[in-house]
Order: structure tokens, then C-alpha cells, then sequence
């Protein structure tokens, strides 16, 4: 708001008022004998010779009449041009002084008791931005002194008096400050007085309102007052600092934002989430302190954070910094404005972030709790074999890989018993950019949850274990065995097409493509394609795996071929103790069984069980065997399931 009739208070003495002329004696007498007081400096005979409201406002503590020199009174020889009389006690006597004929106008009032004249103000013309006003002394005394009275309570960081110089928002905010963020936040604002006792305060007024510079060792004071049944009170106060980043632009605000970190502190550490909840960004609580165990990330109790801290200010974000067992942590504040006149802006946190390792590592409580919800989530949904919340807390890859292609009717016997098995416990969480690694313990396995920030959302993207003779990717292990359960089931089920899509073009010509349903053989090749995973080997860049389940009495190895980016099945090679071998190839035994039995052939078209060495030419040979030809362009490439 511009501020109309500027004022300066300057230093000056009042000069001994000489009267001339034939103005009344006792005009001349009550002037004269005030003038001679503030000559002397003698508080005494001043209250004697002025009101008692002019003394209280002028001369209410010992430094008034070092406030009072400030003012820019004018001095020379006076003149007494005009005498009003309002009343039978009551005066306005205009008098011009020194050589530019400055005008003042003194009130005079009788005493009842006595009958004796004294001062009741003085105004003293003044000329600002084409205004031509008349200020009272008894107007700027009392501001002067009330700023006086403001920077003495804010240097001395009394609570009481502090509270005495404010009113408004200003006053409620910093009632309800911690004792310990008050007396930080006064130290911060009061900075170090100038070298000079009394330096000359600039003040902008407009009738009830006033707004003060004043100069400070670091730089200056803008204090914004506001004048309330007679008295003035700061409602604002500001700092321009010559050092960068110490700069205030509101006190008030300031206020505020401590205000909101103490109250999330106090919350945090009394683990009270319903206050939290109004303390909180709405994204920050329900996506983090709703469901985080508090405990896991100790913060700073309000005192101990007062005591050192730093809050950076840039527009409607602020950023609160302070310490917990010598690491540093970082409450970040966001301004919510309201559309309410009545109501007021309101700040609330919406990020806590810890920094570990020397500060090269940070960690926010949304990462962090998250990254353990999720995590136990995970777990949970494994142990339950729930493929729903597996794919809800699951990374788009490890969907696409492994949860998105397992067979309903394979939920329940999920391969997962190794890590999904009762006492789970996470026992450390790192971070590192987007992705979290958070390790536990899972009865007696050791084992790494591996989390990538997807969207700003945590989810879990592999699992690595170490144990010997499989793959240390739980998703790369996974991946592999929900495709040979899933062949499993396509051949106890007769799903032709499905084994075609995941059988190499070797197997699907030799067997698939020929074929209505699967040839019986003398194995139950889907029971044992369901037996417990003993050892796995993955060659990836070369595109092969070989899968070992079971023992080498009833069991199978599962040979593995990539074939347009997707691993399918070559050969299942059964473990039996029946055969001289111990080893049968399935493949064979399926062709043998072909052979055997013409009816399962498409068109009924003969098949060779086996293949010899032959001298023969490939036409030649063609002829003799049976076997339908398969073109390129006819044999369907293994797509994703639809």
C-alpha cells in the first residue's frame, strides 16, 4: 500500500524558544519554560511542564528523552504569530522558527488543580510528496519509542516482551512457537545493532499504519506496524541483509513455516498420525506416514532442531534444514493458499528427506517407507501366491516376464516356496538414485529385494539370492520355470497351439506340427515338469538354459532355447532309473510313439521313429521318410499369450 505523509526522525536538540512581539505572557511562559527544560535534559521539570498524556507517550522510560533528541524539531528564534483559544483551558499557539520561518503549533492546557499552563503536543509542519501536513510530537515519540521498545525486545530475545511488541497473525503464530524457535528466530531477525546508538529510523505513516527502516550492522530492519486502541504493534518485520542468503522477507512467514515443523516434529515423535494428518501434505501422508512404521526413521526432537538449523525461502516452497546424530535432515514445506479471506495461508510438510554416508546419500521417508511397504507387501503376496498384488506392486518388466504368464491354474503350486517361507525380516534398505536395494532375511536365506522407481512409484523388480547351482535373478529363474510349468500343463491339457508357441521350430517339426494331441508315452513327462527346480543353468548371452528338477531317479532337464527374444523349449530329457541310459530323450520317446501309432498324425501320414546316417542324396532320402514338410514362412513364430 503507498504510505502517505512520510515522515524523517533525525537527531536534533530543541533550542530555547525566544518570544516576541505582544503575544500574552502566558504563552510566552509555558513555551519558554518547556524549551529550557529540553535544554537541560531535566525529565523532572519537562513532565512538570507538559500533560500528563504528553508525558506518558514522551517520557515513559529513562531512554525517552534520547528518542526525543531524534526528532527533527526545528531550532532557532521563535516567534509567537497566532494564539486560538479552543476553550477556557485550552490553547493552539502557532509559532515561526529560525530564519525559514519553520511553523509549530503548541497545544497548551490548564491545570485544574493548579491553574497553570503546560504543553499538551506539538506539531510541527512537514512537507512530503506535495503534502503539506502538520505531525504530532506526542505521534512520533510514541512510534519512536515503540520501535525503540521492538528492537530491544527482539535483541534481548525476552518471550513476554517480543509478544508485547506484536499483534495480529504476527502475535498468534509466535504465541504458539516453541520457546526454542522463537528465541532462534529473534536472534536471526534482530542481527547486530549499528555502531551508533541512535541512528535515524526512516518512517513511511498513514494514519494507522507505519512502516520503519532502520539500519543494522548486517544491513537494515523493515518492521510494519499497525496502531491498535493507541498503541502501535508490529504485525510484520523483515530483514535486507547485505550477505546473501540471510535475508527475511517475513517474520511472519518465518513464523509460520517453524511453526508448521515444529508441530510435524512434535506429531513424528509422539507417532500421532491424526495429527500428522493435519500437519502433512495429503500426498506426502497417505502415500508415506499413513502406512510407515515412525520408528524406522527417527527425526529430531523441536528443541534439538531449533537449536541448529537453516530454512531456505523461495516463493511458495520452503526448505527447513537441520541435524539428528550428525546427519542431516531436510524437511521441505509447501504454502497452501487459502481462497478464504478470513482464512490464512497455511504450510504444511510434504517431504522429509535423510541424508546418509557424508551426506552422498540421501533417502526420502516416501522411498523409505514405501520401500518397506512394498516390499512386505510383496512378500505377503507371494507367501499367499495373490498374483494380483504380485502384479500390483511389480515393476512393468517383471509383469510382462513372469506374473502376466502364469496359468491360472498354476497359481497354488507357484514355485516360490524358497522365498515364501515364515520369518521374514528386512534388514537394511539402500538407495541409490531409482533404484533401492533392500536386504533381509527370509527364515535362514539371505536374499535382496530389488526396487526401481517406476512413475515415482517404488515397485519390486527382481529378488537375487545366492544359492548354488541356479541363477542369482529370482525374476531370470522365475521366468524360465512359470514356462515349464505352463508347457506342463499344455501337454496334460492337449493344448497343441500352445506348445507350438513354446516349443523351438526343431521340436515343433519333428513332433508339434504333426500331431492332434500329444503322443502317450511311457513317462509322465507333466508330472515331472512339476517336480522341485534342483539346479539351473543360464547362458544368456548365448540364449540357452538347462534345467535340472527332481533327482537323477524320477526327474527331468528341461533344455531351453531362445528363439525370437523368447525362451522355448528344445527337448525335456527324463531322469529314470528304469532305463540302461538313465536318460531318454523326450522328443524321441514322442516319436517313437508317433511312429508307433499312425492314427495321432494329421491326414494319417507315416513318420520315422529314428534317424540313421545315410549315403543318400536329401531328395532321395525325403522320399523314404514320411514326413510332412514344414516351410518357414508356415511355422508360427511364439508370440506373447493374448
Amino acid at each position: 500500500m503507498m504510505l502517505k505523509n512520510g515522515f524523517s526522525l533525525v537527531s536534533g536538540l530543541l533550542l530555547l524558544v525566544s518570544v516576541t512581539g505582544c503575544a500574552s505572557m502566558v504563552e510566552m511562559k509555558t513555551i519558554e519554560q518547556f524549551a529550557q527544560a529540553m535544554e537541560k535534559e531535566d525529565i523532572r521539570k519537562l513532565k512538570h511542564h507538559t500533560t500528563m498524556k504528553f508525558s506518558k507517550v514522551a517520557f515513559r522510560d529513562k531512554s525517552s528523552l534520547d528518542d526525543l533528541k531524534v526528532l527533527n524539531i526545528p531550532t532557532g528564534e521563535a516567534t509567537i504569530v497566532e494564539i486560538k483559544d479552543v476553550s477556557e483551558n485550552h490553547k493552539k499557539v502557532v509559532v515561526e522558527v529560525g530564519k525559514n520561518k519553520k511553523k509549530l503549533l503548541y497545544e497548551l492546557k490548564k491545570v485544574t488543580k493548579t491553574g497553570e499552563w503546560v504543553v499538551d503536543d506539538i506539531y510541527i509542519n512537514q512537507k512530503s510528496k506535495n503534502l503539506n501536513v502538520m505531525k504530532s510530537v506526542t505521534e512520533q515519540m510514541d512510534l519512536l519509542v515503540t520501535i525503540r521498545e521492538f528492537v530491544d525486545a527482539w535483541e534481548n530475545g525476552n518471550r513476554d516482551d517480543i509478544l508485547a511488541s506484536t499483534d495480529g497473525e504476527f502475535k498468534e503464530t509466535l504465541e504458539q512457537l516453541h520457546p526454542a524457535f522463537l528465541a532462534k528466530l529473534s536472534q536471526r531477525i534482530a542481527g547486530e545493532s549499528s555502531n551508533t546508538k541512535r541512528k535515524r529510523p526512516d518512517a513511511q505513516m498513514d494514519k494507522d499504519i507505519a512502516i520503519i527502516r532502520i539500519s543494522r550492522r548486517s544491513g537494515q530492519m523493515i518492521i510494519t506496524m499497525k496502531l491498535n486502541d493507541g498503541k502501535w504493534k508490529a504485525t510484520d518485520v523483515a530483514v535486507e541483509s547485505r550477505e546473501d542468503g540471510n535475508h527475511v522477507k517475513s517474520a511472519k512467514k518465518e513464523a509460520q513455516m517453524l511453526l508448521a515443523v515444529s508441530n510435524f516434529l512434535d506429531a513424528y515423535n509422539q507417532d500421532d498420525k491424526v495429527a500428522l494428518k493435519k500437519f502433512s501434505a495429503d500426498k506426502f501422508y497417505q502415500g508415506s506416514l499413513n502406512f510407515g512404521d515412525l520408528k524406522v526413521a527417527p527425526l529430531p526432537e523441536s528443541q534439538m532442531a531449533a537449536a541448529d538449523y537453516e530454512l531456505r525461502v523461495e516463493d511458495k516452497l520452503a526448505n527447513f534444514i537441520t541435524q539428528k546424530d550428525g546427519k542431516m535432515v531436510n524437511l521441505s514445506l509447501l504454502k497452501i493458499e487459502s481462497d478464504e479471506m478470513d482464512i490464512p495461508d497455511q504450510y504444511l510438510v510434504e517431504e522429509v528427506t535423510l541424508f546418509q554416508d557424508q551426506g552422498n546419500q540421501q533417502v526420502t521417508l516416501t522411498s523409505l517407507f514405501s520401500s518397506r511397504a512394498i516390499t512386505l507387501l510383496f512378500n505377503e503376496a507371494l507367501t499367499k501366491r495373490d498374483v494380483k498384488i504380485l502384479g500390483f506392486s511389480s515393476t512393468p518388466d517383471l509383469n510382462r516376464r513372469v506374473w502376466e504368464k502364469v496359468n491360472p491354474n498354476l497359481v497354488a503350486q507357484l514355485p516360490v516356496d524358497e522365498i515364501a517361507q515364515p520369518g521374514f525380516e528386512i534388514l537394511d534398505i539402500n538407495f541409490n538414485g531409482s533404484v533401492t536395494k533392500v536386504h533381509a532375511r527370509q527364515g535362514n536365506l539371505p536374499l535382496t529385494y530389488i526396487l526401481r522407481d517406476h512413475l515415482g512409484q517404488l515397485l519390486v523388480d527382481d529378488i537375487e539370492l545366492d544359492l548354488q547351482g541356479r541363477p542369482s535373478s529370482v525374476k531370470a529363474t522365475l521366468e524360465l520355470l512359470v514356462q515349464v510349468q505352463n508347457y506342463a500343463y499344455d501337454m496334460h491339457e492337449n493344448n497343441i497351439r500352445n506348445l507350438q508357441r513354446h516349443s523351438t521350430r526343431d521340436f515343433n517339426e519333428l513332433v508339434w506340427r504333426q500331431v492332434d494331441r500329444v503322443p502317450q508315452i511311457g513317462f509322465s513327462i507333466p508330472e515331472l515338469l512339476m517336480s522341485p527346480l534342483t539346479t539351473m543353468e543360464l547362458n544368456e548371452n548365448q540364449g540357452y538354459a538347462r534345467i535340472k528338477l527332481g533327482d537323477d531317479q524320477q526327474g527331468a532337464t528341461v533344455m531351453i532355447k531362445r528363439q525370437h527374444d523368447e525362451y522355448v523349449v528344445d527337448d525335456i530329457m527324463v531322469h529314470s532309473d528304469k532305463v540302461a541310459s538313465r536318460y531318454v530323450s523326450t522328443k524321441k520317446e514322442l516319436r517313437l510313439a508317433m511312429a508307433a501309432d499312425t492314427g495321432l498324425l494329421r491326414n494319417n501320414q507315416a513318420v520315422q521313429a529314428t534317424y540313421t546316417i545315410s549315403n543318400k542324396t536329401p531328395s532321395e532320402e525325403r522320399s523314404t521318410i514320411s514326413i510332412p514338410e514344414v516351410e518357414p514362412a508356415g511355422f508360427e513364430v511364439p508370440q506373447d499369450e493374448p
